[in-house]
C-alpha cells in the first residue's frame, strides 16, 4: 500500500471519529433544548439513516434484497436489528439523556474489553498478560468514571450507571452477533437493514408518536441540529468503513480512540460540562486499555 493511500485512510478515520465524537454532544444539546424524547429521536434517526444507506447501496448497483432470500440470514438480520442495533442505540441515547455525552461515549468505548472477556470464555483460554492488564486498567477506569475515586460519593445517577452498563452490553452484542452476516454481505448492507429494522420496530413500540406534533415541537435551530446529528452519525460510519480499504482494523481502532477525547473537549467548551479529576483519569484509563488491546503484537521477525 502506498503512502498516499495510507494518508487518505488516516484522514477518513480521523474525520469519522471526530464526527462521531461531535455527534454525542450534539444529541445532548438537542435533548437540553427541545422536548424530543429518546425513542422519538431514535425512530427518525434510525429510519432516515437506514433508508440513506440502503439507497446508497442501491444506487451503487448492489442487490439489497438478496439477503432476505436466505431464512437463516433473515432471522439473524432481524435479531441484529431488534436487539443489536436498537438495543445499542437506545441505551447509548438514554445514557446521554440521563447523564452526558462523554459518559455514554466512554461506556460504549468499554465494549472491546467485554468482547475480549467473551472471546476468552468462548475459546476456553485465559487472556494473555497484555489482555489481562488491559482489562484491569479498564475496570479501574470504569470505577473512577462512576465514583470519581470514592464509592461514597458516586457522581453518576443510578439511571446513568444502569444505562451506561447496558450500553456496554449493547455495543458488545452489536459487534459480535452480526460477524457472519458481515463476512457474507458486507458491513453497509447489514447495518443499513439493521437500522431500518430497528427504526420500524422502535416506531411500533411508540405508536403514540405523532409526526405532526414532533415537527411542530422543532424550531429552526433544533431542526438543523437534528439533521446535523443524523448526517454526522451516518457520515462517520461511512468514513470509518471506507478507511478500512486503506488501513488495517487495528489502525482504525487505535485512531478511533479520539472519539471520547473529542466529546470531552466539545462538552467542556460548548456545553460547559464539568468532570471530576478522577473521572477524567478513568476515561483516560479506558482509552489506554482499549488502545493496548487493539494494537497488534509486533512479531519478533519484524525490525
Amino acid at each position: 500500500m502506498n503512502q498516499q493511500n495510507q494518508h487518505i485512510g488516516y484522514i477518513m478515520i480521523i474525520s469519522g471519529a471526530t464526527l462521531w465524537g461531535l455527534s454525542g454532544p450534539m444529541i445532548q444539546w438537542l435533548f437540553q433544548h427541545s422536548s424530543i424524547s429518546s425513542i422519538d429521536f431514535l425512530v427518525f434517526r434510525l429510519l432516515l439513516a437506514g433508508i440513506f444507506l440502503l439507497l446508497y447501496l442501491s444506487f451503487s448497483k448492489k442487490q439489497i434484497f438478496e439477503i432476505w432470500k436466505y431464512p437463516g440470514h433473515r432471522f439473524q438480520l432481524i435479531l441484529f436489528g431488534v436487539i443489536g442495533m436498537l438495543g445499542a442505540q437506545y441505551f447509548f441515547i438514554e445514557t446521554i439523556n440521563v447523564s452526558n455525552a462523554v459518559t455514554a461515549m466512554l461506556f460504549q468505548f468499554f465494549a472491546p474489553i467485554l468482547i475480549t472477556i467473551y472471546v476468552s470464555i468462548q475459546i476456553k483460554q485465559l487472556p494473555t498478560a497484555r489482555q489481562f492488564i488491559s482489562i484491569v486498567i479498564a475496570l479501574i477506569g470504569l470505577y473512577f468514571l462512576i465514583t470519581n475515586g470514592s464509592y461514597q460519593n458516586i457522581l453518576l445517577t443510578k439511571q446513568g450507571i444502569i444505562f451506561g452498563l447496558l450500553t456496554m452490553l449493547g455495543f458488545t452484542f452489536y459487534t459480535i452477533q452480526p460477524v457472519s452476516l458481515i463476512k457474507k454481505w458486507g458491513v453497509i448492507l447489514v447495518v443499513g437493514w439493521g437500522m431500518l429494522i430497528a427504526g420500524v420496530f422502535s416506531f411500533l413500540l411508540n405508536l403514540n408518536l405523532s409526526i405532526q406534533s414532533f415537527i411542530e415541537s422543532l424550531t429552526i435551530t433544533t431542526t438543523v441540529m437534528l439533521l446535523g446529528v443524523i448526517i454526522s452519525g451516518t457520515l462517520s460510519f461511512l468514513l470509518y468503513i471506507g478507511s478500512l480499504k486503506y488501513l488495517s482494523p487495528s489502525e482504525t481502532s487505535i485512531l478511533s480512540s479520539i472519539e471520547p477525547l473529542v466529546a470531552i473537549i466539545i462538552s467542556i467548551t460548548w456545553l460547559n460540562e464539568s468532570f471530576g479529576y478522577y473521572q477524567l483519569v478513568g476515561g483516560l484509563f479506558i482509552i489506554i486499555a482499549v488502545v493496548a488491546l487493539t494494537t497488534p503484537k509486533k512479531s519478533k521477525y519484524e525490525n
